[in-house]
C-alpha cells in the first residue's frame, strides 16, 4: 500500500510455513513487535497432531507475564484447564468455531496425548509477547512446567482461570457509537493486552460524515479480521473491498476511512483489538 504504516494482508494469498516454535504446527505471521516480541498469527494444526509433543506424556504450565489469545476459525482443538497443584485430570475443552480465549497470566493449562484433534484447526492466535511457545528461547524463563506432582511447589499461591466463550451463543448488542451497528464484548483491555470485540455492520448501513473510521485509540495495536462478510474502505487514495480472512492493522486512523459507494453488499463480521471499528465525531 502507498502509505507503509499500515499492515493489509490478504491471508488466503499467504502460503502456510512451518512453525519453529511448535513443531507440527504452521503459521501465517500476520505482525510481529520486535521490542516486546509479541505476535499475531494464523496456526494450523494438522488432524492427529501431538503424538511426538512430550514424548507422549501429559504436559501442564502456566506463563509469567504473557496474556494469550485466540479465536477458532475452523476445527477442533482438544486443550486442557488445570485449577490446582492437585488437579491431576484437568477439564477438557475442545475449542471449534466461534470459541474465543482470554488466557491472563497464571493460567494453568496443558495437553494430553489423548484425543487429539479429528479434523485439524485453523485459529487466530495473538499474545502480548515471547516465551508462550515450547522451542521460543525465553520459553524457559516465561513458561513454567508444572509436574503431575502433588508436591511439587510453584511460584504463584493460585492460578487465574482462562476465560473461555463460545461467541456465537452470545447476543449481539448495539455498537456504543453508531447507530444501527452491534457488537459483542469478548475481553477487556488487560496485562497489557487491548480490548476485543465483535464488530457487525448491516448490508444496509450508509456511512455519515460524523461516524470516523478506525476510530482514536489508547491501544497499543489496534487491528481487524473480517470472519464474514465485506467492507469497503480507503487506505490513503486507494479503494479496498475486505473480504472474509482479511486482516488490517494501523497505528494511526488520519489515512483510515470507508470507500464511496456501498460500505457492505453482505454485511461484516470483524473480530477487532484494541478498537470497535468506529466511533462518532462530536
Amino acid at each position: 500500500m502507498p502509505n507503509l504504516s499500515f499492515n493489509y494482508l490478504r491471508t488466503e494469498e499467504l502460503p502456510w510455513i512451518d512453525d519453529p516454535d511448535i513443531p507440527g504446527f504452521k503459521q501465517k505471521i500476520l505482525s510481529r513487535d520486535a521490542e516486546t516480541g509479541a505476535v499475531t498469527r494464523l496456526w494450523f494444526v494438522p488432524p492427529n497432531w501431538g503424538e511426538d509433543v512430550f514424548d507422549g506424556k501429559p504436559d501442564r504450565h502456566y506463563h509469567k507475564s504473557v496474556v494469550e489469545r485466540g479465536f477458532q476459525l475452523y476445527g477442533d482443538f482438544p486443550h486442557w484447564e488445570f485449577n490446582s497443584v492437585e488437579d491431576f485430570e484437568g477439564d477438557l475443552y475442545v475449542f471449534r468455531r466461534g470459541l474465543f480465549m482470554d488466557r491472563p497470566p497464571g493460567s494453568l493449562h496443558g495437553l494430553r496425548p489423548e484425543p487429539r484433534s479429528q479434523a485439524g484447526a485453523v485459529i487466530l492466535y495473538w499474545n502480548t509477547g515471547r516465551g508462550a511457545s515450547i522451542k521460543e528461547a525465553a520459553f524457559a524463563q516465561e513458561t513454567v512446567n508444572v509436574p503431575f506432582d502433588k508436591d511439587v511447589k510453584v511460584e504463584i499461591n493460585a492460578f487465574t482461570a482462562c476465560r473461555l466463550m463460545q461467541t456465537e451463543t452470545l447476543g449481539w448488542q448495539p455498537h456504543p457509537e453508531v447507530d444501527g451497528w452491534k457488537f459483542k464484548p469478548l475481553a477487556e483491555a488487560n496485562y497489557g493486552a487491548d480490548t476485543v470485540d465483535l464488530v457487525f455492520i448491516p448490508s444496509d448501513w450508509k456511512a455519515s460524515k460524523k461516524v470516523r473510521l478506525g476510530a482514536k485509540t489508547n491501544a497499543k495495536h489496534p487491528w481487524l479480521y473480517v470472519v464474514t462478510g465485506d467492507l469497503n474502505i480507503r487506505l490513503d487514495e486507494t479503494d479496498i473491498r475486505l473480504q472474509p480472512d482479511d486482516y488490517l492493522d494501523w497505528p494511526t486512523p488520519s489515512n483510515l476511512a470507508f470507500a464511496d459507494g456501498p460500505v457492505s453488499a453482505t454485511g461484516c463480521v470483524a473480530i477487532c483489538s484494541g478498537n470497535r471499528l468506529a466511533d462518532v465525531i462530536s
